[in-house]
């Protein structure tokens, strides 16, 4: 009986600390590798009465000397730019991920994030 005790404390010491301890075995990284896009709306001036203001988009990813970046200007109604870039860039493989308001003060001004796997 003292053997099998003597065993099962054995068994709890060996799990308690292989809990508490780092692990020193170093994980394998996956070779997967994304890229990101960010898009942002900008206003654009129409020339008709009243001066009304549309939104286009921009989509920008961050290369290795500077942002390379695609423009999507509004073109029939006030949300065919963001339609336009969410079509395109869906159809290249992104994926929207996220919206974030980026300036508290304008909750309404979204700041969108797309993803897909690096080619």
């Amino acid at each position: 009986m003292s053997k099998i005790s003597l065993g099962l404390v054995g068994v709890i010491v060996v799990v308690v600390t292989a809990m508490l301890t780092p692990s020193f075995i170093v994980r394998a990284q996956g070779t997967t590798r994304f890229e990101y896009v960010r898009v942002t709306s900008y206003p654009v001036r129409d020339i008709l009465p009243g001066g009304q203001v549309r939104s286009g988009f921009r989509a920008c990813i961050a290369g290795t000397q500077a942002w390379n970046c695609r423009e999507f200007p509004p073109t029939e109604s006030s949300d065919s730019g963001f339609r336009n870039a969410l079509a395109t860039l869906g159809n290249e493989g992104w994926e929207l991920v996220a919206a974030v308001v980026e300036q508290p003060a304008n909750p309404v001004d979204l700041t969108y994030l797309f993803k897909r796997q690096a080619r």
